[in-house]
C-alpha cells in the first residue's frame, strides 16, 4: 500500500484541548485529570465534576444535572470542602508524579471562559478512552503509550507516538493519502470505541433523566 502521509498533515489543526495527565482513583472518588491548557479537573463517582482554572484560584462545580457554581479556593461552601481537598491532591500527585502528554505544543487557547471537562470516560484492557464536553475524543493506550486525540468538529486527529512526537492529521486526507498501518489499527480501534462510548452515553442521559 502507497500513502503520503506528510500530504495529510496540517498543524493548524491541533486539537484545543486534550488530556495531559490523569489518574484513576474511582475505586473510592474518580478520575482526576489535567488538560493541556494547564486547568484540572475530577469527575467524580457521583457524577458531579470539580474544575480548577489554571491560576489554581477559580473553581467551577458542575452537578449531576450540569448546573454550574463558581466560587473560589479559599471561599469554597462548607459542601464543596470534601471535594476540594479531593481536587487539590489529585493536582499535587499529578504535578509531582506525571509526565505531560504533548507538552510543547501550542495551544490555542479557547474563545469561552468556560473550561472545558471530562464528559465521560472508560477502561479497557487496551487503554483509556476520555471524552471531553467539546466533542473531543481521546484514547491512550497501555501496552505502547501510543495516544490518538480525534476532533469531529475540525475533521482532525493527533497521534502521539512511542517516542512522544505530536503529529495533527486532516482526517479527508488521510481516506485521500492513505497512512501507516500502526494509525489505521489505530483509528479502527477508535472507531469501535465511539459506538461503545455513544452507548454510554445514552445510557447517562436515560438516568439523568430519571433523576429529575
Amino acid at each position: 500500500m502507497h500513502y503520503y502521509l506528510d500530504e495529510a498533515e496540517d498543524p493548524a489543526l491541533t486539537p484545543v484541548s486534550w488530556v495531559s495527565k490523569w489518574v484513576d482513583y474511582s475505586d473510592k472518588y474518580g478520575l482526576g485529570y489535567q488538560l493541556s491548557d494547564g486547568s484540572v479537573g475530577v469527575l467524580f463517582n457521583d457524577a458531579t465534576r470539580l474544575l480548577m482554572h489554571e491560576d489554581e484560584k477559580s473553581l467551577q462545580y458542575i452537578d449531576k444535572l450540569n448546573k454550574e457554581t463558581f466560587f473560589t479556593i479559599d471561599n469554597a461552601p462548607p459542601n464543596m470542602q470534601k471535594k476540594k481537598t479531593l481536587l487539590e491532591y489529585f493536582h499535587d500527585y499529578m504535578n509531582e508524579h506525571l509526565l505531560k502528554t504533548g507538552s510543547g505544543v501550542a495551544t490555542k487557547g479557547m474563545e469561552s471562559a468556560r473550561l472545558p471537562y471530562l464528559r465521560s470516560w472508560f477502561r479497557t484492557r487496551s487503554g483509556i478512552i476520555l471524552h471531553l464536553n467539546i466533542g473531543i475524543l481521546q484514547i491512550n493506550f497501555f501496552q505502547d503509550h501510543t495516544k490518538v486525540i480525534i476532533c469531529p468538529k475540525m475533521d482532525a486527529f493527533s497521534y502521539i507516538d512511542e517516542n512522544r512526537n505530536f503529529r495533527t492529521y486532516k482526517l479527508s486526507g488521510i481516506e485521500k493519502h492513505g497512512c501507516t498501518r500502526e494509525i489505521f489499527v489505530r483509528l479502527r480501534y477508535a472507531k469501535t470505541m465511539v459506538e461503545r462510548l455513544s452507548k454510554k452515553l445514552a445510557e447517562e442521559k436515560k438516568e439523568k433523566l430519571s433523576a429529575i
